[in-house]
């Protein structure tokens, strides 16, 4: 619960970096002061902080929206100190007041208390600043439905992604699949469903052709590492197997995501991924 402690210790931190565009020509807006004066006007906020404070807990539903208000506030700050990290300084504001998506992400922003939740918004809030226009508000009704877990295992599935955005179909279908060998911590069927119905992944399975007139070799990228296909046949024509795509949502929130290399999941790519008509001839994970 938000009390003038937490709060007062965010506006401090705040006070530190209030003199950007984002504070000065956002935030301070948002929380009703400037926070860049913090050091002139800290000990007579401090008392008034603390003084309303007090009231509120003894005065029923008036009180209860004061420290709801503490709360959100305190909230926003935390998420716009954190944004600062990523916000680039050398261009202006360019937000204009029809940015649904961005003054919608700043009031949701004051839901938000979670750290892990808080660090994603912040990320995003900076990337629509930097860039207006990269978001829709399809991508925040998704945020709003995501909670800590949500996130944490959409951030392991992630981990499946060859190509950055395709899940092969087969880790889910074959009898030597990649769930029967290695233990994805909870990971199953069901979560990746469940992740299809907060549309971060696509709900259908995909299939991509691509004609290959100059006969280049095929390479597949996970993570740092790769794999590289050559044909077998004059049918040059690259045929990928069935795959699950991350939607568009999904894409955008996956770059904020922090997912972690797997080192028996490349195995089992080395083993398993088939391109029609295509061999594999050079991968990091092949002994020379």
């Amino acid at each position: 619960m938000t009390d003038p402690k937490s709060l007062l210790t965010a506006i401090e931190s705040a006070s530190r970096v209030a003199n950007t565009n984002l504070f000065t020509t956002i935030i301070d807006k948002a929380v009703g002061f400037r926070l860049s004066k913090w050091a002139a006007e800290g000990e007579v906020r401090k008392k008034i902080i603390h003084d309303e404070y007090e009231k509120a807990k003894d005065n029923g539903i008036i009180g209860m929206q004061y420290i709801e208000y503490m709360r959100s506030t305190e909230n926003l700050i935390n998420i716009a100190v954190k944004s600062t990290k990523y916000i680039d300084e050398r261009k202006p504001n360019d937000i204009k007041i029809d940015n649904d998506f961005f003054w919608n992400t700043i009031d949701h922003a004051k839901t938000v208390s979670n750290e892990e939740m808080q660090e994603l918004i912040a990320k995003i809030i900076a990337g629509e600043y930097n860039k207006p226009g990269t978001y829709s508000m399809r991508t925040l009704q998704t945020l709003k439905m995501l909670g800590k877990s949500e996130l944490e295992l959409f951030e392991k599935v992630c981990v499946l992604c060859i190509n950055d955005y395709m899940i092969p179909e087969q880790i889910f279908f074959n009898s030597e699949s990649y769930f029967n060998q290695i233990d994805l911590e909870g990971i199953h069927y069901g979560i990746f469903q469940e992740l299809q119905t907060l549309g971060l992944i696509l709900p259908n399975t995909m299939s991509q052709e691509i004609s290959n007139l100059d006969k280049k070799k095929v390479l597949v990228r996970y993570f740092d590492k790769r794999m590289i296909f050559e044909a077998l046949t004059n049918n040059f024509n690259i045929r990928f197997p069935g795959f699950y795509e991350l939607s568009t949502i999904g894409k955008q929130i996956s770059e904020h995501l922090n997912p972690k290399y797997n080192p028996m999941y490349f195995q089992w790519l080395n083993e398993n991924f088939k391109i029609s008509n295509y061999k594999l001839v050079d991968s990091q994970q092949i002994k020379k």
